[in-house]
């Protein structure tokens, strides 16, 4: 992959071809992608408006399911024979029955409910309870495992069909006291059970999504999912469905519908699928034209390249066949002129190669005369040492490593350590003309002497202190060298008490100038090394004598090779 994009980055070609494309997809995918955005909205805003319509029309239909229940039980509750038979269960000696007469009237019991469970196919079981515990039931109804629950909420509302906060065997159950009409007296309870496969079905007509029948607490009583039944109901990922929630007339019961935004979203994804095709084509059609319009105006930068790849060879020829006259055709013109001006310049070349060659002998030969005075020197040591003179050859010795310290080639730069030694050296030879005259002291942090300086760095100004101050005085001369760091710079102080730089009466061009020869190519020195804002300055003391040449470098601290 890094190496497809390496080619790719590496091609003024691709690279445009990569931008044209994005300036062609990018327009289209947002123009698309707010297409199908706002589309979401409007559709789902009419899709909420439907969804409420929709779950009013249910919840009607629902109360008008449990209203009718609730009708057809208060009719058993009237008919004959269930009024006989509860009568004479409640008070046998006032409504005094035979056995067959109670046969009977249990079995034309048993007959109305199964005619009415069966002409109302939602009811799964009838129940009636008299006060005794005594039950009568439809054909094959299972037995109740609330029927203290259903007495306890029966009588909440005496002569009304409660609906039971929760299921008996996954069904919905509701109960109802009846009474005698004339006398009021509570005979029994009717309960009737709702089938959960019934109440799938009837629920199963909601079309948008998922209905729910739940108590106040949120326990599912009845779903379209029967999975669901006897479970809290969660609400979940509200953000990607519409949910609406509405509460029953004739019960304490909930009827919540939700419905999943992708169920509406095909449309739109169909139309979204066509629009990301016409981009995908339009885009094929930039890309063709692009590669065209591409190919016109790369091909001369292709032919540049393949020219200037020869001339990095030595191979210079021009371009030929230039038509136009834009960017790219007057940068080929200016590349023709270069070349031109390169093959006029080459037979200059030769002939400064000529200067070249006579000036590095030249060199040579400077370099070999100081290696012949070293030596020379050290010859003159040996034979002064054999006279039996003594400041002679300490005078040669600390000459000869000053100049082996000047001529040592590929030393550029120098731990300062170094640099003052040689400057010590220095101080010492002149000592041996000046004698007790000359005297010098350093002001040195410890932690600065491996920062690396310019070689010979010192040696020019103290050359300068020594001629120009100490060698004016008649009394005892001091030559201070002070080295500090200032503002993560390092500075270094060459300072004397001779009559001073701005007294200097005898050199007139020493003080007019503002540095002399010497000083000036130090400052020159380290201006080409370090930049402009460092250099040289001259000061005079605030005693009002004397001179104080400060120099300023950066702190460099090269670290040693293993």
């Amino acid at each position: 992959m890094r190496r497809l994009w390496n080619h790719l980055n590496s091609k003024l070609f691709y690279k445009m071809l990569i931008v044209y494309s994005l300036l062609t997809v990018i327009p289209l995918a947002l123009v698309t992608g707010l297409f199908y955005y706002r589309s979401m909205q409007i559709i789902e805003t009419k899709i909420r408006e439907s969804s409420k319509q929709n779950i009013v029309e249910t919840s009607d239909k629902l109360d008008e399911m449990l209203n009718g229940i609730y009708q057809k039980a208060k009719n058993i509750s009237i008919q004959r024979e269930v009024e006989a038979l509860l009568r004479n269960s409640n008070d046998s000696s006032l409504y005094p029955l035979s056995e067959m007469d109670q046969e009977v009237y249990k079995s034309e019991i048993s007959a109305l409910l199964d005619k009415e469970r069966k002409s109302y196919p939602l009811i799964d079981s009838i129940y009636i309870f008299n006060n005794s515990g005594e039950v009568y039931t439809s054909s094959n109804a299972p037995g109740l495992e609330s029927e203290t629950a259903l007495s306890g909420i029966a009588h909440l509302t005496p002569g009304h069909m409660i609906w039971a906060p929760f299921i008996d065997q996954g069904r919905m159950i509701s109960a109802m006291e009846i009474y005698d009409q004339w006398s009021g007296i509570k005979y029994g309870v009717l309960a009737v059970t709702l089938s959960s496969d019934g109440m799938s079905e009837a629920l199963a007509s909601y079309k948008q999504g998922a209905f729910f029948i739940t108590n106040l607490n949120g326990l599912i009583l009845a779903s379209t999912d029967k999975s669901t039944i006897n479970t809290l109901y969660k609400l979940s990922n509200t953000g990607q469905s519409i949910i609406n929630k509405r509460t029953s007339i004739y019960s304490s019961y909930n009827y919540i519908s939700q419905m999943p935004k992708n169920a509406f979203g095909k449309e739109i994804r169909e139309l979204t699928y066509f629009a990301i095709f016409i981009t995908l084509l339009t885009w094929l059609g930039v890309l063709v034209l692009t590669i065209a319009i591409l190919r016109h105006i790369t091909s001369p930068l292709l032919r540049l390249n393949r020219l200037m790849r020869k001339a990095e060879r030595q191979i210079f020829e021009t371009m030929q066949g230039i038509k136009t006259t834009d960017e790219i055709a007057q940068i080929c013109r200016s590349y023709n002129s270069l070349i031109v001006q390169i093959n006029n310049l080459i037979e200059k070349v030769y002939k400064v190669e000529l200067v070249k060659k006579e000036a590095e002998l030249s060199a040579i030969k400077a370099h070999i005369n100081p290696h012949f005075l070293y030596n020379t020197l050290e010859s003159i040591s040996i034979m002064a040492k054999e006279s039996g003179s003594v400041e002679v050859p300490r005078m040669v010795q600390l000459l000869s490593r000053i100049l082996r310290f000047s001529i040592t080639p590929g030393l550029d730069d120098v731990p300062l350590n170094t640099e003052l030694t040689f400057a010590m050296y220095y101080l010492q030879l002149h000592q041996q003309r000046y004698g007790d005259k000359l005297h010098w002291k350093t002001e040195i942090e410890e932690e600065l002497l491996m920062v690396h300086v310019p070689k010979l760095l010192l040696q020019p100004i103290i050359e300068n202190a020594i001629i120009h101050g100490i060698q004016r005085m008649d009394q005892l001369g001091w030559i201070t060298i002070r080295v500090y760091e200032l503002c993560y710079d390092l500075v270094l102080e060459v300072e004397d008490n001779g009559p001073g730089y701005l007294n200097d009466d005898d050199d007139a061009s020493y003080r007019s100038e503002g540095l002399g020869t010497g000083l000036a190519n130090v400052n020159q020195r380290i201006q080409l090394l370090y930049g402009e804002r460092y250099g040289l300055s001259i000061h005079q003391p605030e005693e009002g004598a004397g001179t104080l040449v400060r120099m300023t470098i950066p702190i460099i601290i090269v670290k040693e090779a293993d």
